[in-house]
C-alpha cells in the first residue's frame, strides 16, 4: 500500500462574503503549497472546516484540488461528519477520481465510548472504497474522542485490510510512539501537532500533516535539516519560533480562525469562515498583523 512519506498541509477552504464555497483560489492555493516544498494537501478536515460543508460541497471542493493538483501533490480526502452513508459516498467518490488517500476522524455527536464501536464505524467507512489507503484521523482536541490508538490498530488493522495509518493530533506522544511499533511498523503514523515536530523528529517520525505548514513551512523544514545535524539548539529555537506563532493563533480563536485570516497576508485570501465559527474583525485583522509583524512572522512565512 501506498504510503504519504512527506509533509502534507491541511489548507483552509475558500468562501465568499456570505459563506457559500469559492474554488477559484484553489489553483493559485495549490501553487503555493508546490512551491514551498509541500508534498500534498488533506482537504476539508478541520482545518478546511469540512464538517461545515455539506457533501455535494466537498465533492466540488476535492474534484477542484485534483484538477489543479491532482499529478504535483499527494490529495487526502477527509470525509469526516456525523451521517455513515454520506461518508460512504464521499469515500466512493475520492477513489473515484483518484485520489490519493481518504481520511475519517470519529464521529462526534452521540460518538463511540469503546474501541470496538469506533473500529466498526470506521470499517463501515474504509470498506466503500477498498483499494485506496484509508488513515484514521485521530483528533481528541476537536472530537473529544480519546480512545486508545494502540488497542485500535491492534485489534481492527487486520480488519480493515486497507488501514495505513493514522493522522496523530494530540500531545500524547507516548502513545504515537507506540503506535509506530505495531506489527514491525506497518502502519504510517502521520505527525499532525505542530508544536511538538520537534518532538515528532526525535521519535524518529519524518512524515507529517499540518495546520500551520500553511504559513510556515520553512521553519519546520529547517528544524528538520538542523536536527539531522545535530545542531539541536537550533531546533529548538525553531520549535520556540514556531510556537510564537502558535500563540497568536491561539489568541484570535486558533488557525481554523485565525489562521484562515492569516492566508489573506501571503496572498491567498481565503474569505471568511462558516457559521458557527466567529469570523475574525477587521480591527482583528490589523491587531494580527501587527502580532506578526513582532515576532518577524513575515521574515520567515511561506512567500
Amino acid at each position: 500500500m501506498n504510503r504519504i512519506d512527506g509533509y502534507i498541509a491541511a489548507p483552509f477552504t475558500p468562501m465568499m462574503d456570505d459563506g457559500s464555497i469559492n474554488l477559484d483560489p484553489i489553483e493559485e492555493y495549490a501553487d503555493f503549497l508546490i512551491r514551498n516544498g509541500l508534498d500534498g494537501a488533506f482537504i476539508c478536515g478541520s482545518s478546511g472546516e469540512g464538517a461545515l460543508l455539506s457533501t455535494e460541497e466537498r465533492m466540488s471542493i476535492a474534484e477542484k484540488w485534483m484538477e489543479k493538483s491532482g499529478s504535483k501533490l499527494k490529495i487526502i480526502i477527509h470525509i469526516g461528519g456525523t451521517i455513515l452513508s454520506e461518508q460512504q459516498k464521499l469515500a466512493k467518490h475520492a477513489e473515484r477520481i483518484g485520489a490519493f488517500a481518504f481520511a475519517t476522524m470519529s464521529p462526534i455527536f452521540l460518538g463511540p465510548k469503546r474501541v470496538e464501536e469506533l473500529g466498526e464505524y470506521l470499517k463501515q467507512v474504509a470498506q466503500a472504497a477498498p483499494n485506496l489507503p484509508f488513515y484514521y484521523y485521530h483528533v481528541p482536541p476537536l472530537t473529544g474522542i480519546d480512545l486508545s490508538v494502540v488497542e485500535l490498530l491492534k485489534s481492527y488493522g487486520k480488519i480493515i485490510p486497507n488501514l495505513a495509518g493514522v493522522k496523530f493530533t494530540c500531545e500524547n506522544m507516548y502513545e504515537f510512539d507506540q503506535c509506530k511499533w505495531i506489527e514491525n511498523g506497518k502502519y504510517e503514523m502521520l505527525h499532525g501537532y505542530d508544536e511538538t515536530f520537534l518532538s515528532a523528529l526525535a521519535f524518529g517520525y519524518k512524515s507529517g500533516i499540518g495546520g500551520t505548514y500553511n504559513h510556515c513551512f520553512g521553519i519546520y523544514k529547517d528544524m528538520r535539516k538542523a536536527f539531522e545535524k545535530n545542531d539541536l539548539a537550533e531546533a529548538q529555537r525553531l520549535q520556540h519560533v514556531s510556537h510564537l506563532f502558535i500563540n497568536i493563533l491561539i489568541k484570535y480563536r486558533g488557525n481554523i480562525v485565525g489562521g484562515k485570516r492569516i492566508m489573506k497576508f501571503l496572498g491567498i485570501d481565503c474569505g471568511p469562515n462558516r457559521l458557527p465559527l466567529q469570523i475574525i474583525s477587521k480591527k482583528e485583522e490589523e491587531m494580527i498583523k501587527r502580532e506578526l509583524d513582532q515576532i518577524g512572522f513575515f521574515n520567515f512565512c511561506n512567500k
